[in-house]
């Protein structure tokens, strides 16, 4: 479901098309989350886009919404930013063309200290508990690549890359200092999805646009989960390991895999939202493990802890 302003939906319209190709899409004119719920059943997911003075905070409740009957719908957020949504809707609807039945390739990325090492470590562990995740796993923690090379790897055709460390309203404070403009300024291919296991790249706490919204709408990736606030990192890497479990089990969409993998307490997803296609496939291009095979990521010397 496609909840946008008549001028928006026309900006939109090929990213409606792409969907159009799996599933029947419902076009709604503006109104508020709170005002979706009958509309929402039976629903995949939903995008919602609004006015571009509404930060992602004000703008959604969370990443899900709940239809009539309670269940959970995977709900994004893009402000209504002309002609930057014509943009995305061409970088997500070329995500939605590629041709592979499975999620990934992943990249694990990290800032350069140990609690945030651990958190990969630990999250490649638990994708390798089955005998190995059945995708391509790429490291590339900030002890391992530089900035340059981390942008335009992540720019090679990835389904998912997922960053555990600091962050702020205008980028990651690994890799000294990853902005927007690093990823959207590079030639390439879209990700699938982007995910911040941090604090605060959904906000707009003194940014026009949140990092998360300006990756997004810039084309550099179909979606994106970033927070609004500040978060736990223990309840958010219960989540992540939920999503290591749902990606193990052969999920390639966002937001059904957010869904799947949402621990028990809510705490944990409540800060997050999801920016940009909320169903957004979690897949690469059929050359995208390849081409970030060769990207410049050599092992430390010391073993991950």
């Amino acid at each position: 479901m496609l909840v946008a302003p008549p001028g928006a939906a026309v900006q939109l319209r090929r990213l409606v098309r792409a969907h159009e190709r799996e599933r029947p899409v419902r076009v709604l004119g503006p109104r508020e989350p709170s005002a979706l719920a009958e509309a929402l059943v039976g629903a995949s997911g939903v995008l919602v886009v609004g006015d571009r003075r509404r930060a992602p905070r004000g703008a959604l409740p969370g990443p899900v919404l709940h239809d009539a009957e309670g269940r959970p719908v995977p709900a994004g957020w893009l402000p209504d930013v002309r002609p930057l949504l014509g943009g995305f809707a061409a970088a997500a609807a070329r995500v939605l063309r590629r041709g592979v039945a499975q999620p990934g390739p992943l990249a694990l990325l990290s800032q350069w200290q140990p609690r945030y090492l651990r958190l990969a470590a630990r999250m490649d562990a638990r994708l390798a508990t089955a005998g190995g995740p059945p995708f391509p796993l790429l490291r590339w923690t900030s002890e391992r690549i530089t900035r340059d090379d981390l942008a335009s790897g992540l720019r090679s055709g990835l389904g998912l890359a997922i960053y555990f460390g600091h962050g702020r309203p205008s980028g990651w404070a690994g890799y000294h200092g990853l902005r927007a403009h690093h990823l959207v300024g590079q030639p390439g291919e879209p990700l699938g999805a982007m995910l911040s296991v941090t604090c605060l790249t959904a906000s707009r706490w003194r940014v026009g646009l949140s990092f998360s919204e300006a990756v997004t709408l810039g084309g550099a990736a179909a979606g994106a989960v970033g927070a609004v606030a500040e978060v736990g990192h223990l309840t958010s890497m219960r989540w992540m390991l939920g999503l290591a479990d749902a990606l193990c089990e052969g999920e390639t969409r966002l937001g059904p895999a957010l869904v799947r993998a949402l621990p028990p307490d809510p705490a944990a997803a409540h800060p997050y939202r999801i920016l940009g296609d909320p169903l957004a496939p979690l897949i690469g291009t059929p050359l995208g493990a390849d081409r970030a095979a060769r990207v410049p990521a050599p092992a430390a010397e010391h073993a991950w802890t």
